[in-house]
C-alpha cells in the first residue's frame, strides 16, 4: 500500500512532457467547442483526486505487476484520465487525458 494512503498525505503527481501537451491541446478543444470552464473544473477535480485519493478514483483497469503499477481510468464529464497508481510510493503516473465528445458527457 503506499505510503501516502497510509499516512494521509498527498501524492505526486506526474507526467511527460508530452502528456502535459496533450493535456494543453484537450483543454484547447474543450475551449473551441464552448465547453472550456467545465473542462477546466474538471481538470482541477482530477487533480484533487489524484493528489489525495488515486486508488479510490475511477475504476482498475489492470495492473503491471513487474512495475508494481495500479492502471486506472476515471472520467469527470467531458474529461477522461488514464493513470497509474504506484504500490510501494504516494506516486501517481499520468497516461493520457482525452475530451469526451459532445453527446458523451
Amino acid at each position: 500500500m503506499p505510503r501516502g494512503e497510509q499516512n494521509g498525505g498527498p501524492y505526486d503527481v506526474d507526467c511527460s512532457g508530452v502528456i502535459a501537451r496533450a493535456l494543453e491541446r484537450v483543454q484547447e478543444r474543450a475551449s473551441l467547442a464552448g465547453r472550456g470552464k467545465q473542462a477546466l473544473l474538471a481538470i482541477r477535480q482530477i487533480w484533487q483526486r489524484l493528489r489525495n485519493d488515486p486508488t479510490h478514483f475511477g475504476e482498475p483497469l489492470y495492473r503491471l505487476p513487474a512495475l508494481r503499477l495500479q492502471i486506472r481510468s476515471a472520467v469527470v464529464a467531458p474529461i477522461v484520465v488514464h493513470f497509474g497508481v504506484s504500490e510501494d510510493r504516494p506516486l501517481v503516473f499520468i497516461q493520457g487525458m482525452e475530451l469526451l465528445g459532445k453527446g458523451d458527457s
